[in-house]
């Protein structure tokens, strides 16, 4: 099993990712149809871009921080980012997935190391929480070797095509 974690780079998305972006969800639909509720069969560069603008505006209006995960030559191996709280009482949370031909090489646990001291750089984040769901082993595992720590299984959090589901939530404290 090869490591790209050394290689693994987050950027901002920009509209040359279009059609990377588009491609990489096509060819993912087995890993990310169980999860993802945005992603389905003939994802459509329109809809890519509608994302990609979406991640700009909220980049903008200080809302969000989303990536894409990228390696030395700049292949686009999936995305991940931080939502910062919005109201007194949240939690910064973040999010991630990895295309289906980079797992299991450390290229999600790269990115939300990454995507930590993206969110500890800021001052008024002490915690950032990270959401999966109970039968989601993989994402489970990622927040698990980042260093957050289980807190609680609560129902309905995470909503998925067959309905809610069991979450499992994370917090990682700021070091």
């Amino acid at each position: 099993m090869s490591r790209l974690s050394h290689l693994v780079q987050l950027r901002p998305f920009t509209d040359t990712d279009i059609p990377a972006f588009t491609e990489a969800v096509n060819a993912s639909l087995d890993t990310l149809l169980p999860w993802m509720t945005w992603a389905h069969a003939d994802y459509q560069a329109e809809e890519a871009a509608s994302w990609i603008a979406f991640t700009q505006q909220q980049r903008a209006r200080g809302e969000a921080e989303e990536f894409v995960i990228v390696d030395h030559q700049d292949r686009l191996l999936g995305g991940a980012g931080i939502r910062f709280a919005r109201q007194p009482g949240q939690f910064a949370a973040l999010g991630y997935w990895v295309r289906s031909d980079a797992q299991r090489k450390g290229v999600a646990s790269r990115a939300v190391t990454l995507l930590l001291e993206t969110g500890f750089a800021r001052p008024d984040i002490d915690r950032i929480e990270i959401l999966a769901a109970e039968n989601n082993a993989a994402s489970r595992a990622v927040a698990e070797r980042c260093g957050a720590r289980f807190i609680d299984m609560r129902y309905g959090l995470i909503i998925l095509e067959s309905g809610p589901v069991n979450t499992a939530i994370y917090h990682v404290h700021r070091p």
